[in-house]
Parts: structure tokens; sequence; C-alpha cells
């Protein structure tokens, strides 16, 4: 069966009928098939998770194996997925599955299913649904229930989260599209002018130029970008430039005013200035729209991958460490944030404190994150980190502070909820995945903060 077959096969499943040709087309450019006999094992209980699995033809049965026995658990036919749950918990395959008559599957490994959910978002939810129905008869044990439903009330904000950034992606990847044929034609309407080779150098500095004008100019107030816009608009059109209105808050959302302006006329010639500008107007709006595309493209990704280190915490195993030595790790894997020169790192360790036994890399993961956490709070200016610890009575202390600027009343409510972040480029997930690893270690997390300064405080049980 060719790509085009399998397309057409995958739009017959309820759960890919909203998606483009484009998003089935990857689909069945980046999936294998595979073939079944009647009889033969499609997988064992206990396999690990191998990928989503669509059932192109034919049916299968499953059961689970309890004591002795095996018990029948579900029957699957042509048009049925399978493997979704185990890759959202990182779990092995609960069920045996046994090709009923011939089966054709289409598989997707599980690397490139994570990559799904960046190409065709909406999948999320409807995934993340039949994974839910899915939990209770499979009979998984109550922690991955737990970890389930952890993640259901997840893929209702991360399917809106990457909603709004793919969307956002796709009209901009639209309208780039558009946007070059039109520079395309503005170039070559330029090029069958006879310009002289300083016209010619002017024309090849003019992007560049306003590309950085863009990159240092401070954005404007509303009234002034207003103001501005009308100055430029009136100015485009004194000298009469096609679409001068159109024209005006492309520019001016470049940096660009009336002044910079002059300084082209003066370098092109006034009989060059339309077609020079029109030009120039395509080759900033494509800047514009290319800089959204990557924006949206960023986000999709970061929450992706936050979203796929959300579920995979399961746990590590256990052993004595010294907390200080996770510390002092996550420092170093930090260390090109923090060598700067800005930022100065205060250590108040208690080094009598016994070794615990912890899951030492979930742990390093935890630390990593509050340091990163505070060189962010700090910002460009700098400032100090400090990591103290200390002993309770029944529990070990360890406390990452800065003196930044501290954390609104008002936010800190929202602190661990996910998805909110205060920093435009986080998937603000990064909290409650540390409290999540310290709650399972029996300990606690808390944030403490007020203006000039951010504290969070780990505690352990000894």
């Amino acid at each position: 069966m060719g790509s085009e077959d399998v397309v057409t096969a995958l739009r017959r499943v309820p759960l890919f009928s909203r998606l483009t040709d484009e998003q089935l087309g990857w689909i069945a450019d980046h999936g294998r098939q595979l073939h079944f006999t009647a009889g033969m094992r499609i997988a064992a209980q206990g396999d690990p998770a191998d990928g989503l699995s669509v059932i192109l033809e034919g049916s299968t049965e499953w059961t689970r194996r309890v004591g002795a026995q095996e018990v029948p658990t579900a029957m699957l036919k042509a048009g049925d997925l399978f493997g979704e749950l185990i890759l959202f918990l990182n779990s092995p395959h609960p069920t045996t599955g046994r090709a009923v008559t011939d089966v054709r599957l289409f598989r997707l490994e599980p690397a490139t299913f994570w990559e799904l959910l960046r190409v065709a978002p909406v999948l999320m939810r409807g995934l993340m649904e039949l994974a839910s129905q899915r939990s209770q008869p499979h009979e998984t044990s109550s922690r991955q229930q737990a970890e389930l439903l952890s993640a259901g009330q997840l893929a209702a904000g991360v399917a809106g989260e990457l909603d709004n950034p793919s969307s956002s992606a796709r009209r901009s990847a639209a309208r780039l599209r558009e946007t070059l044929h039109t520079l395309s034609a503005r170039a070559m309407a330029l090029g069958e002018q006879n310009l002289s080779s300083a016209q010619r150098g002017a024309l090849l500095a003019l992007p560049r130029e306003a590309a950085e004008r863009g990159r240092t100019s401070p954005l404007l107030e509303p009234v002034a970008r207003a103001v501005r816009e009308e100055s430029l608009g009136s100015w485009l059109e004194s000298h009469g430039v096609a679409e001068a209105w159109e024209a005006a808050p492309v520019l001016v959302a470049s940096g660009l005013d009336v002044a910079w302006l002059e300084s082209v006329s003066t370098r092109v010639g006034e009989a060059l200035l339309g077609d020079v500008l029109a030009w120039l107007v395509a080759a900033v709006t494509g800047d514009v729209l290319l800089a959204e595309v990557e924006r949206g493209t960023a986000r999709v990704s970061t929450l992706v991958e936050a979203m796929k280190a959300y579920s995979f915490l399961d746990p590590m195993p256990a052993q004595e460490a010294d907390l200080h030595d996770g510390l002092e790790r996550a420092l170093a894997v930090l260390d090109h944030r923090l060598s700067g020169g800005t930022i100065t790192v205060e250590r108040q360790y208690e080094r009598s404190l016994p070794r615990l036994k912890v899951e030492d890399g979930a742990l390093e993961e935890v630390w990593t994150q509050l340091v990163l956490n505070a060189v962010q709070a700090l910002g460009e200016g700098g400032g100090r980190v400090r990591l103290r610890t200390w002993a309770e009575p029944t529990r070990v202390v360890v406390e990452i502070s800065d003196d930044g600027p501290g954390i609104p009343k008002d936010l800190m409510p929202r602190v661990f909820e996910p998805f909110f972040s205060t920093k435009p480029e986080a998937a603000g997930l990064g909290l409650d995945v540390s409290r999540r690893i310290i709650e399972r270690h029996g300990g606690d997390l808390r944030v403490l903060s007020e203006p000039g300064g951010t504290r969070v405080q780990v505690r352990l049980p000894v």
C-alpha cells in the first residue's frame, strides 16, 4: 500500500478526520506498515512501549494475565488505535494482543509520536481522552492512574497552549509565502532599472539597516506610534508611493522614520524611491512574518518537550547521596549562565547533614530548575543567588534564593499552575514538576517571595 492509500485509510479513522491533507501526508511518510497473519502475537504484556499503532485491516484480541489465567480485555478492529496510553505513562504493554484475522497495522515509533503532537496538536485532547477511557479496563496501578489523571488535566491546558502558537505560525507562514512572491516581483522590477553601482550598493545595505533599526529601536507607546505612522504615511504619500498608508505601519514597526526615509531618497534618487520602498516594505514584512513563525514554532517545541518531561517522571532507583554534591552539579550545569560576572553565587552549607536515600538524578533536576529560576529572576542586571542548607528535627532543608524583584502578590497563588509563567519563552511546568518530585520523596516545596527577593525551600525527611 502506497503513501496515498495510507492517507485514505487514515482519513477513515475518526481521530484523524479533522487533520489536513498535509498533516495526514506527514503521518504516512513517517510511519511504517506491519503485517500479522491470524494467530500471530502483536504485543506481549510487559513489552516496552513501541509506538502508536492504527489497525488498517483485520481484527485483534487483547488479554491480560491474572495469575495463571488469560483474561480477555478488548477486541480491536480496523480503525482502532492502541499504544497511546503506555506512551503517555512511559509504561509497558498492560495486555497481550493477537491477530484474530490477518492484520495490517500502521505504526509511529515513540519519537515520531511525540513529533506528531507538534505537527498536529489538535490530536492531543483526543488521544488523552482515549487513554483515559482505557486506563480502568487495563487495571493500571493506582500510581499510574494518578499520573494519567494529572496528564489528562494537563492535556486540556497543553491543547490550548499549543493551539495559539501553532495557529499563529500557520497564518504567518501563509502570509510569508505571499510576501516572498511579492518580494521577488519587486526585486525583478528593480533589476530592470538602469542602476548605478552606488545605487546597487545602497539597495544591498537597506535591508540590513532596517533589520538593525528594528532590533535596537525601543517599543513605542500607542500614541507615539500613531503619530509616527501619520507622519511617515504623509511623507510617503507626498512622494507618490503607492499604498502609502498600508506601508507606514510596517515601516514604523521596524523602527523606521521620516529621517531614515529621507536618507534612502538621497541615496537611491527620487525617481527610484517608489519602487525601492515597495521592495523594502515587502522585505521588512517578510522579516516580521519569519520572526512570528520562529516564535510560534519555538513555543510549540518548548511545550512538547515540557510535556514529554512531565510524562516521563517515573521513579528512579534510590541511593544514598549527599545533597551538596547534587547542588554543585546543578551549578556546574548552569555555569554558562553564572560565569558572566554579573551574578554572585553564595553557599551556606551545613556540611554535617546526613546522607539521604533519594533519587539523586531526579533531585538534581529540581536543583537545576530552581537555580535557573533564580538566575532568570535576576534578569540582565544580575545579582545574588544563595544556596543554603540546614537541619530541622526530622528533616533537612535546602533553600535557593535570589535578590531579584520578587513575585507580585497577585501572582503567588499561580506559581505552581501548569503552563503559567512570567517568562514568555518558558513552558511554565518547572515548579510543578519539581514539586511532584519532592512530594514523591515525602517532602514539600515552598515559595516565599516579597519585594527584593524570592526564596524557594525544599524539605526532605531524614
